[in-house]
């Protein structure tokens, strides 16, 4: 078979908004604000620069089921710079962005394909030479649940088979399953390159045939860490090679520093200067969550009043964020644990015997049907930052509670 090569994307999710980074500076919000736009153009300009055959874009354009006028325009604009480099796109809607949803219907140029809500195989010639059957769908509603692979069915012989799929690997129980897969179910088809969607890591599923998730374009929270970008596949002769870009120009990251090694603040606040100051952040926009690890006596006085608030204010004085490139640590994330012994605690009855019990009966649930009332109370509710980790709060209470009895003394007044 005739060598051939494209661009596999997917999750762009245009107009998504950026979360768990609160008050950052103008000149940076306004910069990741429109960066998932950026990261598409140089998707396109990787295409255009390498002549490649088409574009697949599996999945998710846009982030919900309203795409505003901005995101489709600028989606257009892209595809439009395709096909007057005579590169086609091949397109298909995911659970965010499925086809029951409400849009200004534009005209597409007719190099852009874009899948209907059954599978289908759509060819792709080159000088009249059929060399590729396209198979994908996109999402009627929001919720596919059921096995869609079953509807993937070969084309001919002679030519290369791709199939395109948003959806979740079966077993992965942290994201929804939707169109759920197997990779057997994947390798059974006899396809040459499986691009798939919906998951937002970077993942290499399989070798033979390659069935890669590239993740999404541009990372939106903190949990979407790494370097953000596609993937440039070519096949010859049957075999595949892929080599991912990064195109995000902001990148989320969450290094740790082990707590255990210092004795006072000071040392510590130099310790995350030079982490920031790393050559690894030289070039574009980098948010910084600085997670402390590791066994220490500081762990309990950064857990005083605002030492955390403090320490970060620090860190961000002086920083530069002019033009496009920056370093902003965001947050400082207390991961470590007390240098004392909560087992130990446990042994020796009294009331901090008591605090540990009921620390362990209860439950995130618990802590979430307490807070409620605050929550929903038409003032309070807009000044709170809203709750992501109910285990996590309890856990720092507990350990609040610890530091006030075992540290000053049971808080005794003189």
């Amino acid at each position: 078979m005739t060598e051939m090569s494209f661009v596999h994307c997917a999750d762009l999710h245009l107009d998504r908004p950026f979360s768990g980074a609160n008050r950052l500076p103008n000149s940076i919000h306004e910069f990741v604000r429109d960066s998932a736009f950026r990261s598409l153009s140089k998707i396109i300009d990787l295409a255009i620069s390498n002549r490649v055959d088409f574009v697949l874009f599996v999945g998710d354009l846009f982030d919900s089921s309203y795409r505003s006028l901005q995101a489709q325009m600028t989606l257009l604009h892209q595809l439009q710079r395709l096909d007057e480099a005579g590169i086609y796109s091949y397109l298909s809607h995911g659970n965010h962005d499925a086809l029951d949803g409400e849009w200004i219907s534009l005209t597409w140029p007719d190099s852009s394909y874009f899948f209907g809500p059954k599978v289908e195989a759509v060819p792709y010639y080159r000088n009249r030479i059929r060399v590729a059957d396209i198979h994908s769908f996109s999402y009627p509603t929001r919720h596919v649940n059921e096995k869609m692979t079953e509807q993937y069915q070969k084309g001919g012989e002679g030519h290369y088979q791709i199939g395109m799929l948003h959806g979740n690997l079966e077993g992965r129980t942290e994201h929804s399953s939707y169109a759920p897969f197997t990779i057997q179910d994947l390798v059974e088809k006899d396809f040459d390159y499986w691009a798939l969607g919906h998951i937002h890591q970077r993942s290499h599923l399989n070798e033979e045939p390659p069935i890669l998730y590239p993740g999404n374009i541009q990372g939106a929270h903190r949990k979407e860490t790494g370097e953000k970008g596609c993937y440039l596949v070519t096949l010859r002769n049957g075999l595949a090679s892929t080599t991912f870009y990064q195109t995000s120009d902001v990148t989320w990251h969450r290094p740790e520093i082990d707590l255990g090694q210092f004795e006072t603040i000071q040392p510590l606040l130099q310790a995350c200067e030079d982490l920031l100051d790393h050559e690894s952040y030289a070039f574009g926009g980098h948010l910084v969550e600085i997670a402390l690890i590791g066994i220490s006596h500081l762990h309990t006085e950064l857990l005083q009043e605002e030492q955390l608030d403090d320490l970060l204010q620090a860190l961000q004085i002086n920083r530069d964020v002019n033009n496009n490139e920056f370093v902003w640590p965001y947050k400082i994330t207390l991961k470590s644990k007390p240098a004392w012994d909560r087992q130990e605690l446990k042994q020796q009855g009294g009331f901090v015997q008591d605090i540990l019990l009921t620390s362990d009966n209860y439950q995130g649930k618990d802590v979430k049907e307490t807070l409620a009332p605050l929550y929903e109370h038409r003032r309070a509710r807009k000044a709170l930052q809203p709750m992501e980790d109910y285990e996590e709060l309890l856990k720092e209470a507990e350990e609040l509670l610890l530091s006030y009895l075992l540290e000053s003394d049971g808080g005794s007044m003189e």
